[in-house]
């Protein structure tokens, strides 16, 4: 039996905060992740010269965000260089900037309206950002904008920030987002891959005395006299008395915790939590570059509920949304010499049945077409990685967050990193914290930190 200050389950970039900053303050903490790799969604891996990134990703505002301030508390800096951009969107075969080439496609008037909708999100103080956490984000929308090319724009930025369309996400939340994003002035993509993020964090990790334990399921929360005491890995067991998981809230709470140790409230309250949504993901190794295009979000549709209503139905749109990211133009290092690395995923329910997966993968390749004409005479290898060989990977029924920005499940409404267990805390994309994927994660580790230690 080996003795910790801290546990922390889970290896994501939630846990590798918290426990980061956990061993600055002089803790002594084990990490157990039960996969080989760390960093959950933000792992990278090398294939045939490239370096492949396990999510599509953009980090929304790069050094300047939590990935940063997380490293500043513990007195490190970011070794880190990123290529900054700026999203281009796509609609029929044409790209443009949003917000600015609206004008051209939908008129002065309601250019004008989207730009005040805009003015206004950057305008309100946080307590109004926090009276709309329980409205969606198209209800806000709608008292500004008619145009649907508009709507579909704001559609598709809804599923960037928290991987599910404007009608299920927060209002509250999309600003807060949007706010960050615009305040920082940074997104942009990490040289060397996002695996390059998890090894930076690692690293500081180690350098504070900080153990992390691969291959290492735990399979049980030990709880006594109310407290958490230790977890066990199969037979081995690991003894503390502050456990913080970075795994799922639900696989936590339900399975590693004996349900007779919790309120039977609490029981109900997570099990009826809701992911965000995901997608298929496809990544394409290609033998020359044929886009300069680094970023692209492509919008199918202009009735992005139609869309997903068909879909339901079992019919696959002619014309896909999905997000685009070419890593290898922004980093010379993630591809060989004159050669290029494309990666695509469309939002999805995370109930998209597994008969779609044909269809999806040749809609894919008929909207990409028209951005890259001639490219399936490129290709070196494909990936493609459906919803259930996601959920198998990182759990959660393949979830691209975690639990779903709703708004049920934002601001005061999101689930709360202290649970019932004394000294039994969910830190990540899970409980507490806001924004765009990381760095959602990293805030709730940071205000873990903040509260409970």
């Amino acid at each position: 039996m080996k003795k910790y200050d801290v546990i922390v389950i889970g290896a994501g970039i939630g846990g590798l905060g918290a426990a980061l900053m956990l061993a600055h303050k002089g803790k002594h903490v084990l990490i157990l992740e039960k996969n080989k790799f760390l960093g959950g969604r933000l792992m990278s891996y090398q294939k045939e010269g490239f370096i492949v990134d396990l999510g599509i990703h953009i980090i929304s505002q790069s050094f300047k965000g939590p990935l940063g301030q997380v490293l500043e508390r513990v007195g490190k800096s970011c070794n880190i260089k990123f290529k900054l951009i700026r999203p281009i969107t796509s609609y029929k075969g044409e790209t443009f900037l949003f917000p600015h080439d609206l004008k051209k496609r939908c008129g002065e008037k309601e250019f004008n309206a989207v730009m005040e909708a805009l003015s206004d999100i950057r305008s309100f103080s946080e307590e109004q950002v926090s009276s709309y956490d329980e409205i969606s984000t198209r209800d806000f929308f709608d008292k500004y904008i008619k145009d649907p090319l508009s709507k579909a724009c704001i559609n598709n930025i809804s599923t960037i920030y928290m991987c599910l369309p404007y009608w299920k996400t927060s209002a509250g939340e999309f600003m807060r987002c949007m706010r960050s994003e615009a305040k920082s002035k940074a997104s942009g993509y990490p040289e060397g891959g996002c695996g390059a993020i998890t090894n930076m964090y690692v690293e500081a990790f180690k350098d504070f005395g900080g153990e992390i334990l691969t291959g290492a399921e735990v399979t049980n929360i030990e709880i006594r006299d109310g407290g958490v005491r230790g977890v066990y890995v199969g037979e081995e067991y690991y003894e503390a008395e502050m456990i913080v998981s970075n795994a799922d809230i639900k696989g936590t709470m339900l399975k590693l915790v004996n349900k007779d140790k919790l309120p039977a409230d609490y029981t109900n309250y997570v099990n009826n939590l809701e992911y965000s949504w995901t997608g298929p993901i496809m990544r394409l190794a290609l033998d020359k570059v044929l886009t300069d295009v680094p970023m692209l979000t492509q919008i199918g549709t202009t009735d992005p509920e139609g869309y997903y209503r068909d879909l339901e139905k079992g019919i696959v749109a002619d014309e896909l949304n999905f997000f685009m990211v070419s890593p290898s133009n922004f980093s010379s290092k993630v591809a060989p010499a004159g050669k290029q690395l494309i990666n695509i995923g469309p939002p999805m329910p995370i109930e998209t049945p597994a008969s779609l997966k044909e269809d999806i993968k040749e809609g894919y390749f008929r909207t990409l077409e028209k951005y890259i004409p001639g490219f399936r005479d490129h290709i070196i290898w494909m990936e493609y990685i459906f919803i259930d060989g996601l959920g198998k990977l990182i759990g959660e029924k393949g979830a691209g967050i975690g639990i779903g920005q709703t708004p049920t499940q934002s601001g005061k409404n999101r689930p709360p990193i202290k649970t019932p267990i004394d000294g039994l805390y969910i830190v990540g994309a899970e409980a507490g914290g806001y924004g765009v994927g990381i760095e959602l994660a990293l805030n709730s580790a940071m205000e873990f930190i903040d509260n409970y230690t």
